[in-house]
């Protein structure tokens, strides 16, 4: 799968970059994102209290912890049956660099969390959001290696739709517990693509050349 050739890849690469420059300046500006109440309303009235364990596990999926126990096991796998050097190394950066750049985003819009009772305890600021960016990173990337090794389009499918569903969930979860504005989601799936399709493009290139 090569995604820098994709034209659809680069369709929804302008369209997550569009998303990304208003919600930047819109947030900067102090204005409030319209569809943030009736999206954050509709999760709190249809959302029980007895599901919270259930959004509290998923959400661990996009913490350090969980991203770091994911991370080991991408890299065990490319290193000792992959041999994947360039592959490793890309895929530690794009991670590491990507959640650094995630906070400094959120330094420079300073948005204040929720004004609602927190269910998890968070610590910095709100947008975009830590764990739908960098979760949408590692389950992207993660997805990207394992469909390159798999022959069938059947496979190919259900990998994708796994790490579609799981990045998805992770979003949720973070709205659901009341800890981000969709808007923060939103904006961190839109950068995590960008960012995740740039660090493709450079894996897809380097590998290009070494294979020449």
């Amino acid at each position: 799968m090569r995604i820098r050739n994709s034209k659809i890849a680069y369709v929804f690469v302008t369209a997550a970059f569009i998303c990304s420059i208003y919600l930047i300046i819109a947030l900067k500006n102090g204005n409030s994102i319209p569809f943030d109440r009736e999206i954050s309303s509709f999760f709190m009235n249809v959302i029980h209290d007895s599901t919270y364990p259930v959004f509290h596990f998923i959400t661990g999926f996009g913490d350090k912890m969980g991203i770091g126990i994911m991370a080991l096991f991408v890299i065990a796998w490319l290193w000792v049956k992959k041999r994947d050097y360039t592959g490793i190394s890309i895929f530690v950066l794009a991670v590491a660099i990507g959640n650094e750049f995630n906070e400094w985003i959120k330094e420079a819009v300073g948005r204040p969390r929720p004004h609602f009772e927190h269910l998890v305890d968070v610590k910095t600021l709100s947008f975009p959001s830590g764990h739908a960016m960098v979760g949408l990173i590692l389950y992207m990337l993660t997805a990207y290696f394992l469909i390159n090794e798999l022959s069938t389009k059947k496979g190919k499918w259900i990998v994708g739709i796994v790490a579609i569903v799981v990045i998805f969930l992770i979003g949720i979860s973070r709205i659901a517990l009341q800890v981000h504005y969709p808007s923060d989601v939103f904006g961190g799936y839109a950068l995590g693509f960008i960012w995740t399709f740039l660090w493709i493009s450079i894996y897809e290139k380097l590998k290009r050349r070494k294979n020449k």
